[in-house]
């Protein structure tokens, strides 16, 4: 994902330095603890390492995305004489108390995925503020579906408690495609995981695509495979939410659902009326490709930070 968003920043004419904190973990300074992408703490870039890759590319803007990354505050006030930065949290609220409100006011503006944290964070004293929620259409496209990934229901992801009971009802009824870990535990059997062209491919040969809204903690949040996979052709249905009724119509444009009883409803209303599934399933794909693609939300984020720009002490 955040390298979606990257390949999205550039596409909104940016010249965009790449640097792969994965591929260069010697940039960073876990405090002693064992890298965990910010799970657990900080996760402190090394300015001995990066100070030849800034200076060179002198950035107008340095995006630290994600994976608890940040400078160390000493270093974050020298670099804001000079150029802004921007930090992203993609596991809020999850993450926050153990490693992103430690951060966030090392940045000139820190975007969240969780808007229940924007309260702490500016208690905290950080400029803090929403992400918007988007996907990249050169990654998340139709493709022609295939006979063996053909289900009535499909449902990526891993065995949390809050998704056990919902999908059990929904095996018992229908045809049900199920990826990710932890399930044959509960008797569910479980096809593996899916990437790439092949994600593609079941996202299009489903009839509805299941997205829970429940972060690994259980903390309710708008989820950006949402908008990926209704970008790459999927009839997405997901729990109400107040967020993501900030981007996408329930009923019109995504399926909506309070509960186990109402999955189970609309999944055989939609499935019983397949003009009907087909008309939501174009309208929120027109949807997301017009407002919510990283290219374009990109500009606004950029715009946004320029406006805030405040030189520290």
């Amino acid at each position: 994902m955040v390298r979606q968003m990257m390949l999205g920043l550039r596409s909104a004419d940016a010249e965009v330095y790449e640097f792969d904190t994965g591929l260069n973990q010697e940039a960073l300074d876990c405090d002693g603890r064992d890298y965990d992408r910010g799970t657990s703490g900080p996760v402190w870039l090394r300015w001995e390492k990066l100070r030849p890759i800034v200076e060179s590319f002198r950035p107008e803007l340095i995006v630290c995305n994600a994976g608890g990354l940040s400078f160390r505050p000493e270093t974050a006030r020298t670099l804001r004489q000079s150029c802004l930065l921007l930090g992203i949290a993609l596991s809020d609220p999850d993450v926050f108390y153990a490693s992103t409100s430690r951060i966030a006011g090392n940045f000139d503006l820190f975007l969240t995925n969780a808007p229940s944290t924007l309260a702490d964070y500016r208690a905290r004293g950080g400029a803090a503020e929403v992400l918007p929620l988007a996907t990249n259409e050169e990654f998340f496209y139709p493709v022609s579906p295939r006979d063996e990934h053909t289900c009535e229901v499909l449902v990526i992801g891993r065995a949390s408690p809050d998704r056990i009971q919902p999908v059990c009802h929904l095996y018992e009824h229908f045809r049900v495609h199920l990826y990710g870990e932890g399930w044959e535990q509960h008797g569910l059997p479980s096809r593996g995981l899916l990437y790439g062209e092949e994600l593609l491919t079941a996202l299009n040969s489903a009839a509805i695509s299941v997205i829970f809204s429940r972060t690994p903690a259980g903390h309710e949040i708008g989820k950006v495979a949402i908008f990926d996979f209704i970008a790459g052709g999927a009839l997405v249905a997901t729990n109400y939410l107040s967020e993501v009724e900030r981007y996408l119509q329930y009923d019109r444009e995504i399926i909506g659902f309070a509960d186990t009883d109402e999955l189970m409803n609309k999944s055989r209303l939609y499935l019983s009326n397949p003009d009907r599934a087909a008309a939501v399933r174009e309208a929120g794909r027109k949807r997301v490709l017009s407002e919510h693609t990283w290219r374009k939300v990109w500009p606004p984020i950029i715009e946004r930070v320029q406006a805030l720009r405040t030189v520290p002490c």
